[in-house]
């Protein structure tokens, strides 16, 4: 069992410079993300995310980092990480965000590494 998230998936409206970042430039927001969570190219990731998006496949970047985030903080996966990532793309983006932010996580920064079992 996991704790919750801080900030609902659809609580992108409480912060309005990320709600407008992730709802006009969706793939800039993803790649910053991408960059905070495992240390991918912000460039790289965004320009994956903004090809794939055109095809509805977003998600297949998406999902693994949504994850790895969750599995860092123990967050519930509430709702379905695929359902996030797939149909609510740029609300989870908004959400990742705003989770990491309020964590104490700013933009260059990386969060922690989740300890691997031996």
């Amino acid at each position: 069992m996991g704790e919750p998230w801080r900030v609902g998936l659809f609580g992108c409206f409480e912060d309005t410079n990320t709600f407008l970042l992730g709802w006009c430039c969706p793939c800039y927001l993803f790649g910053q993300n991408a960059e905070q969570i495992d240390g991918s190219s912000k460039i790289t990731m965004c320009i994956g995310y903004s090809c794939l998006a055109g095809c509805g496949l977003c998600c297949l970047l998406h999902k693994p980092r949504r994850q790895q985030l969750r599995a860092t903080y123990n967050l519930v996966e509430e709702p379905d990480d695929f359902l996030s990532t797939c149909c609510l793309s740029a609300c989870a983006n908004c959400q990742e965000a705003r989770e990491m932010q309020m964590r104490g996580v700013q933009p260059g920064m990386r969060i922690p590494m989740v300890a691997q079992p031996n």
